[in-house]
């Protein structure tokens, strides 16, 4: 099946690198990149009046961080991260960017990036209502949207929806909600158990060096060792793993 097309702006205030990041995008036709700068402000013009599907931010921008212009922007694009300083990262998972690559960008870590950006892009199409579970919440039948979701764990013969109202109840497997849930959205954590990526604000390794998740709300989740390389795979490159932790 062919790749959506998807238009693209790119911020990155080094020429070389800017060219070096065109070259590295021809091998990949269906980004139609629109336009480029060196400056957060004639990036913040644009995008205010010409929507693009995804951004290619450059971090450090001259004495500035790129994740300020993502802060100002009410309409925002999906936007992956060009930086080499991975310290940088952790301050986006507020920001809920798709993507970290390192520069010099490697083609592989850029083809990674634009499959998640895709699934991403799929996935926001969903029109609410369309994708939704019928769930008893406080003694009633509820109607709860995927975007309601935060997490979901199976338990026995039913699986617990998590929301930020609280917890519903759903007769149902694991694998069954599974199905209903994208995993440009959500990933597994565990045996029956699975959070929305957007939740995430960071992670670090225990003692036994097993993974712990920190969520938004100050849950810790701990990532079972046969998940672990799809979870870090799913926030982040794995290269950014000891420098993104939430200890160090």
């Amino acid at each position: 099946m062919n790749s959506p097309n998807l238009s693209a702006y790119l911020v990155e205030d080094e020429p070389l690198c800017r060219a070096d990041f065109r070259e590295a995008l021809k091998a990949f036709p269906e980004i139609n990149l629109l336009g480029e700068t060196d400056t957060l402000s004639a990036a913040e013009r644009y995008l205010s009046s010409h929507p693009v599907d995804v951004l290619f931010l450059d971090l450090s921008v001259g004495r500035q961080n790129g994740l300020d212009l993502v802060e100002r922007l009410t309409d925002r694009p999906l936007v992956v991260a060009l930086t080499a300083h991975p310290q940088h990262a952790v301050r986006g998972f507020s920001l809920d960017l798709v993507d970290y690559i390192l520069k010099p960008v490697e083609r592989e870590r850029l083809a990674s990036a634009l499959e998640k950006v895709r699934q991403r892009k799929l996935a926001s199409q969903v029109q609410p209502g369309r994708n939704t579970f019928v769930a008893e919440w406080e003694g009633k039948k509820t109607i709860i949207d995927l975007s309601e979701i935060l997490g979901v764990q199976s338990t026995g013969n039913y699986v617990i929806l998590y929301t930020a109202k609280g917890k519903a109840i759903k007769r149902a497997t694991f694998k069954e909600v599974g199905k209903k849930l994208p995993p440009a959205l959500f990933v597994e954590t565990g045996r029956g158990r699975s959070v929305a990526i957007r939740q995430i604000q960071g992670w670090s390794r225990d003692q036994t060096g097993k993974l712990i998740l920190k969520l938004r709300d100050s849950t810790e989740v701990t990532v079972s060792q046969n998940k672990t390389s799809g979870v870090l795979a799913a926030v982040s490159p794995p290269s950014f793993e000891s420098k993104n932790s939430l200890n160090g």
